[in-house]
């Protein structure tokens, strides 16, 4: 079996999911959000969603480096 011959999976999606449930607190407050602007009909939750992904970002980092070659 020649490794070069297999198609690449891409791990990142996967690491993502993962680290979204060790960033609750990010989470939460970006569906709160989410929730009242639903019901409100105006504004947005960038500021809230930026923070639910750096959480996450800095969770996959560490992750991620290890499966590069």
């Amino acid at each position: 079996l020649n490794l070069a011959d297999e198609e690449p999976v891409d791990i990142l999606p996967q690491l993502k999911t993962d680290c979204l449930k060790s960033c609750p607190a990010p989470k939460a407050a970006y569906e709160t959000c989410v929730k009242r602007i639903e019901a409100k009909g105006e504004g947005d939750c960038e500021a809230w969603y930026f923070d639910m992904l750096h959480c996450v970002d800095k969770c996959v980092a560490p992750k991620i480096f290890k499966h590069v070659k």
